[in-house]
């Protein structure tokens, strides 16, 4: 019976967000107005309604995709609760249950698209909130002990959106990010998505200082890259290095030069050091830093 209780209370929790409505992100807004050149309010309804175009069903799961506003309202909800895959169809067969409409907000000036909902949208939805995902009670401590509670609920919604992180080792690295990094919102999220993206695309090493200057390293090759290409557009144009059979790959640089810098902030509040790499490396050659005193004795050098 409790459990009955625990999935109507977060049934009707989602039933009060689709009802209040959910707001396009950016992301979605660009794939409309890139595919389907910017349409008004109308547009797009005719568009939802026809059923030919093979375009509606991503339309549809793009809007229908739960963003972070609409998972902070649950996140308290499923903390203390572990759901199980039966629990996930009876809630969407409750929310189904109850007809309703829900409100789709552009971010810009073209105002609310009012929408029925289907029990493919609810289905959609729900999946998407991860219920069944189960967070590492580890992390979770080390959320409550050391993040301010203002981040706390943001910060389990993404750990709650990440693959389950169940490596020792990057237990215990994820456990010290969130003891030693403070920062603002933004600088603290930015820090975390990046951290989040890195373990989830790093194999289970065992030296997590290594598997971070690793990264680091790719940063620097792709800056490498990019400054060598800059150079040999000087003299040619991309048909001509092209024809040459010349690789031409974009590097966004601003994005590269961001990431080395965080890499070097998480890497010295973690481990008290990071590691230099030369732009135009000779034998692949490092030295250590330790700290920013360090850091600002190699900056005078340059200069």
């Amino acid at each position: 019976m409790e459990s009955e209780n625990k999935n109507k209370q977060l049934a009707d929790r989602i039933i009060d967000i689709l009802q209040s409505g959910l707001t396009m992100n950016a992301d979605t807004l660009h794939y409309i107005d890139s595919t389907f050149s910017n349409p008004s309010i109308g547009e797009l309804e005719e568009l939802l309604q026809d059923e030919s175009n093979c375009e509606t069903d991503s339309l549809l799961e793009l809007l229908f995709f739960p963003d972070e506003s609409a998972q902070l309202q649950l996140e308290d909800m499923l903390e203390d609760i572990q759901f199980q895959k039966q629990d996930e169809q009876k809630i969407q067969d409750m929310v189904c249950n109850k007809p309703f409409q829900t409100r789709i907000r552009f971010p810009d000036d073209r105002g609310t698209l009012g929408m029925e909902i289907s029990p493919l949208n609810v289905a959609q939805f729900i999946v998407r909130l991860n219920l069944l995902r189960h967070l590492n009670p580890k992390l979770t401590a080390s959320v409550n002990d050391y993040v301010p509670v203002t981040f706390q609920t943001r910060c389990k919604v993404k750990l709650r959106n990440t693959k389950p992180i169940t490596s020792q080792s990057k237990i215990l690295f994820l456990q010290a990010f969130f003891e030693k990094l403070q920062g603002d919102s933004d600088d603290f999220f930015d820090n975390l998505d990046f951290i989040l993206s890195f373990l989830d695309e790093c194999k289970d090493e065992p030296d997590m200082f290594q598997a971070l200057m690793s990264k680091k390293r790719f940063y620097f090759h792709s800056l490498q890259k990019a400054k060598n290409l800059d150079i040999q557009l000087i003299k040619h144009n991309v048909e001509t290095l092209l024809l040459r059979g010349k690789r031409v790959s974009y590097v966004d640089k601003a994005d590269a030069r961001k990431k080395i810098q965080m890499i070097d902030r998480i890497s010295l509040a973690i481990f008290g050091k990071t590691e230099f790499f030369d732009l135009m490396p000779a034998g692949e050659q490092s030295i250590i830093l330790e700290g920013k005193e360090d850091i600002d004795k190699l900056i005078k050098n340059f200069n």
